[in-house]
């Protein structure tokens, strides 16, 4: 059966629209490639189109028609009975609408599922208000397509209430939800992702400037899992709604297997390693490490979601710089211990933040270190704390991230509960009006501080970004969102009304 996958272009602003010929965020969709191959692996034949690419961004003045467009070609030409399009945050939902609803439009006996964390959040909400809709995916989604595919392929409507972590109206238009979990336990039962779909040439972007200790020619990078979900319990993050709690490992021969793929056949030879916890198991990381290294494959690679402290001992980050960690992302989220442990739940030392980028620096790893600000317990003084402890580390570059509530989560339970909202959510309409990663205003109201110095602290923090920058010789002005922390404070008289 044809089967159309589609992820949606992320569109952001900047302040100067020349900063976004800088934008360095298009990885091939993961999410497209594991269920593109996992179809095929199942005799289906997926088609993948991924608009989160340097060729869209290039038009995206008219990025919307233009992928539209896209669709509706690819769609006279394949003529699938499925399209499965990728929601993996928030912020894009409106387009994902726009492109089911070009789909029902164009070819209304097609089928619509969709998935990512805010269908999962909101699969109710979702196929109740939205007819171009027809399934939601809940998790992960390997298994899910596949089910879903062999029921729509035989025509067998009555099967659909038998696919596990799914959602779909029966024939009377009743809402059906099926919570019955659908991991995959053993992820080298899945096939590689299917990097032959795509054509890495429309990812391409300006990299020179990234540290590169081993002075490779980067020209493309890909994103890379060697596991999937994070045990720990941070009160702030709702990934586990998709990926569950359990820790799960794919196997050294297979993650190198699809590095050296790369490396050789497409010349990638720079890495993210997308993990929630990519160190959590410390054998793991070494036995990886030796394997690349085993193998002579040159590569450099860096950690976005940011590395687990508590794991990292200085055999690990030295066996990891030898293999090609160039960047370390080091998820702290406050410099205040109350916050940060008893708040957050990270159960991380400052002894152990001090040791772990005093190693960064020893081996000459770039730093970036990632705060969260605003959550319910702020005050003047645990945001002194931050300030104190990034004074102390001096990381190459750090952000301090608003807290935002996501459904789902402890902190979310918290703010409605304490009516801390800086605005009047409309929570029955989350699902629609999402609160999505990017705001650039705070949406938690504190206990005991004023909207006023959250704004002008987030100006201080931003206006240090990267003070310490020294690994790395080439320094790059960070990008400017649209709008900045100091536009949002000198409107803050607007937040103020909406309390």
């Amino acid at each position: 059966m044809n089967v159309l996958l589609i992820a949606p272009y992320v569109n952001l602003k900047f302040d100067d629209d020349s900063e976004n010929d800088r934008r360095e965020d298009f990885y091939p969709s993961a999410a497209l490639l594991h269920l593109a191959a996992i179809l095929r692996f199942n005799n289906h034949e997926p088609t993948i189109l991924d608009f989160n690419n340097s060729d869209v961004h290039k038009k995206r003045k008219k990025y919307l028609e233009n992928c539209k467009n896209q669709i509706i070609e690819n769609l006279d030409k394949l003529k699938p009975k499925l399209v499965g399009i990728n929601c993996l945050f928030s912020q894009v939902f409106p387009d994902v609408l726009e492109y089911a609803r070009i789909v029902k439009s164009h070819s209304p006996k097609t089928k619509v599922a969709i998935g990512g964390i805010h269908p999962t959040t909101f699969p109710l909400e979702i196929l109740t208000n939205c007819p171009e809709v027809d399934f939601v995916a809940i998790g992960e989604g390997e298994n899910t397509i596949v089910a879903l595919v062999s029921a729509i392929e035989k025509n067998m409507e009555e099967s659909l209430s038998e696919i596990k972590s799914f959602a779909f109206r029966d024939k009377d238009g009743k809402v059906k939800i099926n919570r019955h979990k659908n991991f995959i336990d053993d992820l080298d039962t899945l096939p590689l992702p299917a990097w032959d779909l795509i054509n890495l040439d429309k990812y391409e972007m300006k990299l020179d400037h990234y540290y590169n200790p081993n002075k490779l020619k980067i020209k493309h990078k890909a994103a890379i899992f060697s596991s999937r979900a994070c045990p720990l319990a941070c009160n702030f993050c709702d990934m586990f709604l998709v990926m569950g709690k359990k820790h799960r490992k794919r196997s050294t021969r297979t993650i190198v297997n699809e590095i050296e793929l790369l490396h050789k056949e497409y010349g990638v030879n720079y890495f993210s390693f997308m993990d929630d916890q990519l160190t959590l198991n410390r054998g793991h990381i070494m036995e990886l490490c030796d394997e690349i290294l085993k193998r002579n494959i040159k590569i450099v690679f860096d950690t976005p979601n940011g590395l687990w402290l508590n794991s990292l001992r200085e055999e690990v980050i030295a066996k990891m710089a030898e293999a090609g960690l160039a960047n370390a992302n080091l998820a702290i989220e406050h410099g205040n211990e109350y916050i940060r442990n008893k708040i957050v739940g990270k159960n991380l030392e400052r002894s152990k933040i001090l040791e772990v980028a005093g190693y960064l620096k020893k081996y000459k790893v770039m730093s970036s270190a990632l705060f969260i600000m605003g959550f319910p317990e702020e005050t003047n003084e645990t945001c002194q704390d931050t300030l104190d402890l990034i004074e102390e580390i001096q990381p190459d570059k750090f952000a301090t991230n608003m807290a935002i509530p996501f459904p789902g989560t402890a902190l979310f339970k918290q703010v409605v509960k304490d009516n801390l909202f800086v605005r009047k959510w409309d929570l029955k309409n989350l699902w629609k009006y999402p609160m999505v990663m990017a705001q650039t205003e705070f949406v938690i109201k504190p206990y005991n501080m004023s909207l006023e110095d959250l704004h002008k602290w987030k100006i201080k923090y931003e206006s240090m970004h990267s003070k310490f920058w020294k690994t790395n010789p080439i320094k790059r002005k960070p990008l400017s969102p649209n709008k900045t922390s100091e536009l949002a404070y000198n409107n803050l008289s607007i937040q103020k009304n909406l309390l």
